[in-house]
C-alpha cells in the first residue's frame, strides 16, 4: 500500500548500505529496440484505461488499510496485509476463492508476532517473500535494533517453512520494501537511495539469483536518465516489463502515480505513466496509487489507493448519516485494493512494435 507520509519519513533516516560488486545482466528475453521505445509513450498515451474497480469490497477491501494482494498461480489463493492506525500492527492475511467469492481472511501461518507486510509470491507459488520489521544484529558489539528486512518462506509438503531472513546481499538497508519475484527467482524491491546533492528518496533494485544464491543488489537504470523517485516494483515473470509507483520522476515530488517501463537491453526504457479514467483525483496526503501487482492471468493490474467518494459539505442530514456509516465500510479514506485491465495497454504497445517492424521491412 502507498507508504505515504509515514513511510516516507521513516524511510529518510540514516541508512547503512552494503553493496557487493557484480555484473548487472538480465536473462535473455525479447529485446525492444530504441525506435519502438521512442514510440511507446505515444502509443500508451492513446490508451486511457477505464476507471478502476474496487476489489472484493467488505472482504479484502475493508475499513482498515489493505495492501495489494499477491496470488497463487491458479488464482484461487491470495495473501495481503492489513493494518489499522499504525503500520507497526500490520499482519499478513490469507484468503481462498470459492463459488461464493473470497473467504474471510485469516492470519497467514508464517505471519507474526512481528509487523509483517507486502507479501509477494513467486510465479510458481513455491516461495513467498515479505517485509518483516524485527530486531536484527547490526554490528559486532552493538545491541540488535529494529529493521524492516526481506524474509522468505518456502512451500513444503507440510505447508510453509519457518521464516528465513534473506542475506545481506539482498537486505542492503534497514528500510526494505515491496519485493517482487521473477520466474527465475530474481528479486526486485525498494530501498532508500542516496544521490549526490539530492535528498534521500526511494529507488528500485534487483538482486539476481544464480546457482542457488542471490548476487549483490544493483540499482535499476533507465535509458533516458536517472529517476528521482521510484518504488513498489511489480516485475513481469519474464522481466520484459516493470510496473512501479513514483511520487515524481523528476523534481518536484507530488502525488504517487503508476508507471510502466519496458526492458531495453540491460537497462529499462523510459517510464510511461499508466493512464485511466479518473486518474487526476487528488489526495490531500500525496498518497496516490501504489503497490502494483500483476495478476496471475497477466491481464489484470491490482494496486492500492486511498481514493474514496468525496464528501459534500453542503449535505442533508440523510447524507450526513450515510457518510457517517462509511466509517465502518471500505469507502472511508483508508487504502484499499483496486483493479485495472492491463491487457489493452500491453496490446497497444505490442501493436506499436508490429507497426515498427512493418515499417522497417
Amino acid at each position: 500500500m502507498s507508504k505515504g507520509v509515514f513511510l516516507m519519513i521513516i524511510g529518510l533516516v540514516a541508512v547503512s548500505v552494503m553493496f557487493c560488486v557484480t555484473v548487472w545482466t538480465l536473462p535473455s528475453t525479447p529485446y525492444l529496440s530504441g525506435a519502438f521505445l521512442a514510440g511507446a509513450a505515444s502509443a500508451s498515451e492513446a490508451v486511457v484505461l477505464p476507471a478502476p474497480t474496487i476489489f472484493a469490497p467488505g472482504v479484502i477491501s475493508g475499513p482498515g488499510n489493505d495492501g495489494t494482494p499477491t496470488f497463487s498461480p491458479d488464482g484461487q489463493t491470495l495473501y495481503f496485509y492489513r493494518y489499522g492506525a499504525s503500520p507497526d500492527a500490520a499482519i499478513i492475511l490469507e484468503s481462498h476463492r470459492s463459488g461464493a467469492g473470497w473467504s474471510r481472511p485469516v492470519v497467514a501461518p508464517f505471519s507474526g508476532p512481528s509487523s509483517d507486510r507486502q507479501p509477494a509470491l513467486s510465479p510458481g507459488g513455491r516461495m513467498l517473500v515479505y517485509v518483516s520489521r524485527r530486531q536484527v544484529p547490526v554490528r559486532l558489539g552493538e545491541p540488535p535494533r529494529y529493521a524492516s528486512n526481506l524474509w522468505r518462506v518456502v512451500r513444503t509438503a507440510s505447508g510453509w517453512s519457518a521464516p528465513e531472513r534473506l542475506p545481506d546481499t539482498v537486505n542492503i538497508s534497514e528500510r526494505m520494501h515491496n519485493p517482487s519475484i521473477a520466474a527465475n527467482s530474481d528479486l526486485y524491491f525498494t530501498s532508500p537511495r542516496t544521490r549526490p546533492g539530492q535528498v534521500l528518496t526511494w529507488g528500485l533494485y534487483r538482486a539476481a539469483y544464480r546457482n542457488g544464491r542471490y548476487d549483490g543488489a544493483q540499482p535499476l537504470s533507465f535509458r533516458d536518465g536517472d529517476v528521482l523517485d521510484a518504488d513498489d516494483p511489480a516485475i513481469a515473470p519474464d522481466q520484459s516489463y516493470l510496473i512501479f509507483g513514483s511520487h515524481g520522476l523528476h523534481a518536484p515530488l507530488g502525488q504517487e502515480h503508476l508507471f510502466i517501463a519496458f526492458r531495453s537491453g540491460t537497462s529499462w526504457g523510459p517510464p510511461i505513466q499508466i493512464r485511466y479514467d479518473g486518474d487526476d483525483w487528488r489526495s490531500d496526503s500525496g498518497n496516490g496509487d501504489g503497490e502494483p501487482q500483476i495478476g496471475p492471468d497477466g491481464a489484470t493490474l491490482y494496486f492500492d489507493s486511498s481514493r474514496s467518494a468525496p464528501i459534500n459539505l453542503n449535505r442533508s442530514r440523510a447524507q450526513f448519516l450515510a457518510d457517517a456509516a462509511r466509517l465502518d465500510a471500505w469507502d472511508n479514506g483508508n487504502s484499499n485494493v483496486w483493479t485495472l485491465p492491463l491487457r489493452p495497454l500491453l496490446d497497444a504497445l505490442r501493436h506499436r512494435k508490429e507497426e515498427h517492424a512493418d515499417a522497417a521491412n
